[in-house]
């Protein structure tokens, strides 16, 4: 039943991603500040297994936060944080709570770093340079490194417990991941015509950084004790659980190729 859950969820999920991730423009806008809206609601409720809660307006200093990042300019931006940062504080200041105000304080910034600026900055991935194809191959890379990574560690990884987040992965099942990115990302980049340079940033983002935000999201849940983000994809575990390679991966990815322009 747990199986048929997750084909039934990935057979309508999947296309209606690739599809919006495809149009890009105020599609993509809207699908990326939903996804963090739920992301920053299951961070907020593993926030509060580490006694730590953020007060409930980080979610729309999250969005506010993600808009400013891709519509207004750098300075506006960083003032839309600056008092972002200002309310949150402010808030345990006025309402007297001291016990445990310096976890509460630093979760929501790092919540607004972790995902409404890396989210802000898969948008502009989308919009680096003439092709719109980077960030659907990039999506498309990073589940093919997934699987590699999983199937083929489950079926030969004999070196494990190399991350403590993550037990059961094994070292073959990482180096699997990261070959299958490379391989992914060439015939992606016979298919949609990348640039060498674009193919291998591609495939270090999803191959290596893409399994590093995986088990970075791994370190968060084993810390509170969880398993799934939430319940919210039978199957699945939650948005942030389909995403966390994502986050990591794709501000890694522009970046580079900002930077090797």
């Amino acid at each position: 039943m747990e199986i048929l859950k997750r084909i039934l969820v990935a057979v309508i999920f999947i296309p209606v991603l690739l599809l919006i991730f495809y149009l890009g423009g105020w599609y993509l806008t809207i699908l990326l500040a939903l996804i963090l809206t739920a992301q920053l609601v299951e961070l907020r409720h593993i926030f509060a297994k580490l006694e730590a809660q953020p007060n409930f307006l980080i979610v729309p200093l999250g969005l506010l936060f993600y808009f400013a990042n891709i519509l207004a300019s750098n300075q506006i931006t960083i003032a839309v944080l600056v008092a972002s940062i200002i309310i949150m504080m402010s808030i345990d200041l006025f309402s007297h709570q001291l016990q445990g105000a310096v976890k509460r304080i630093s979760f929501s910034i790092f919540a607004l770093i972790y995902l409404s600026l890396f989210l802000a900055l898969t948008f502009k991935l989308s919009l680096l340079g003439d092709d719109k194809y980077l960030l659907l191959g990039l999506m498309v890379t990073i589940w093919v490194t997934d699987s590699a990574a999983y199937f083929l560690g489950m079926s030969f990884g004999k070196h494990r417990n190399i991350f403590a987040a993550s037990p059961q992965k094994s070292i073959e099942g990482f180096i699997s991941g990261i070959i299958a990115a490379f391989i992914t990302a060439f015939l992606l980049g016979m298919l949609f015509g990348y640039t060498n340079v674009q193919i291998i940033a591609m495939a270090v983002a999803a191959g290596i950084f893409g399994q590093f935000g995986d088990l970075f999201e791994s370190i968060l849940k084993r810390d509170a004790g969880v398993k799934d983000s939430s319940n919210l994809l039978p199957g699945h575990g939650g948005i942030l659980d389909r995403f966390d390679s994502l986050l990591f991966a794709a501000p890694v990815l522009y970046l580079l190729l900002s930077l090797l322009k």
